[in-house]
């Protein structure tokens, strides 16, 4: 614990004033640009690389739940794309496809649930019971039509290859002779 809150202090000496274009900051320590390369190959990074921006882990202003709900607003659109070529391409089951679908309802609850329970209880959605038991009930229910939906795919598939045995077992004799 001490370590991290020394980590978290602000540096002994002030910053150095960069020149335009001369240096750039990563995290809280201030690089020459022709000399970042060389620190980082000694080992000496102060911030770890989280994509195209710097991320200091020690930083108090690092807030996991802005970051959580980020990366939420962001998968929504790979999850779209997903939808739309799932449905344009016809071959999953209804039922199936219907659960995928419900999951946006799943979605949908529960973010005016979490705001609620942000505002009325000052807490986040996972510690309100009564509003996380529903909107996780209804992501059950998107996993069971899933399911069902791929069950009854299946069945349908052995239903069609008890129903018309005889096409391989002629292929084969005729191979055969």
């Amino acid at each position: 614990m001490l370590a991290a809150t020394a980590a978290c202090r602000a540096p002994a000496r002030p910053l150095p004033a960069a020149r335009p274009g001369s240096s750039y900051l990563l995290g809280r320590v201030l690089l020459p640009k022709w000399r970042a390369p060389a620190a980082r190959r000694r080992g000496r990074s102060a911030a770890v690389r989280c994509g195209l921006l710097p991320v200091d882990p020690w930083a108090p202003g690092v807030d996991s739940q802005s970051i959580a709900s980020q990366l939420f607003a962001v998968s929504l659109f790979p999850y779209l794309g997903f939808l739309y070529f799932m449905t344009r391409s016809k071959t999953a089951p209804g039922l199936t496809l219907f659960g995928f679908y419900f999951l946006l309802a799943f979605v949908g609850a529960t973010i005016p649930a979490g705001i609620y329970a942000k505002v009325h209880y000052g807490t986040s959605l996972s510690n309100v019971d009564l509003l996380h038991g529903t909107a996780e009930s209804l992501l059950t229910l998107t996993n069971l039509f899933i399911v069902l939906g791929l069950r009854g795919a299946l069945r349908n598939l052995d239903k069609a290859e008890e129903s018309s045995p005889e096409a391989p077992q002629d292929s084969k004799e005729k191979s055969s002779v």
